[in-house]
């Protein structure tokens, strides 16, 4: 696994991506997982998985922020 913040030079392989909040791994998100997961296989990728910390409602409506 490789972890980052902010920007990097790694170099990355080719990759199947998913974008979101994964702030739980409910049902919808499994499955979403799980296509992208199938995806990758098929076509011989590495899966990864982009998300943001803080939460973006952090910025754009705190009001309704996530409660940690």
């Amino acid at each position: 696994m490789l972890l980052t913040h902010g920007s990097s030079d790694a170099v990355l392989p080719a990759a199947a991506l998913t974008v979101g909040n994964f702030d739980g791994i409910h049902r919808g998100h499994q499955a979403m997982l799980q296509r992208l997961l199938a995806g990758a296989r098929e076509r011989g990728l590495t899966s990864c998985v982009l998300t943001f910390e803080p939460h973006p409602r952090e910025f754009f409506a705190p009001q309704r922020r996530p409660r940690a």
